[in-house]
């Protein structure tokens, strides 16, 4: 996540995950974050290819691991799917949010929306 006016890191990733990055929940559910270096108001515009990327090979990962999964039930039993599970859903979880952060694609946000509201 760059900053296209600073073309410094915008955010890290514990920012983007756990904090609003300086701007109201409001603000933060359209999307928009300020830059922890310049502290300019950016929106999230799209996501690169590669968020696209690795969003189908998770999923396709996730379908696979599905159809097996019989032979791990009958192999570990109901609690070592479950937590084998509970993993993958985790480990899913954190890629999906770390590919959020990492290929996001910003642009600054115009001061003349500022003053409309």
């Amino acid at each position: 996540m760059i900053c296209p006016s600073c073309h410094q890191t915008a955010s890290t990733w514990v920012r983007n995950s756990f904090s609003l990055q300086g701007v109201t929940l409001a603000q933060s559910f359209k999307g928009e974050l300020r830059c922890q270096n310049c502290g300019v108001r950016l929106r999230n515009t799209k996501y690169s290819k590669h968020f696209w990327y690795s969003l189908t090979t998770m999923a396709v990962f996730v379908f696979l691991i599905a159809l097996f999964s019989d032979r791990l039930y009958l192999s570990f039993g109901i609690l070592g799917l479950a937590l084998y599970w509970a993993a993958l859903v985790i480990l899913s979880t954190l890629i999906f949010v770390y590919a959020v952060w990492k290929y996001a694609i910003l642009e600054v946000v115009a001061e003349d929306e500022l003053v409309k509201k």
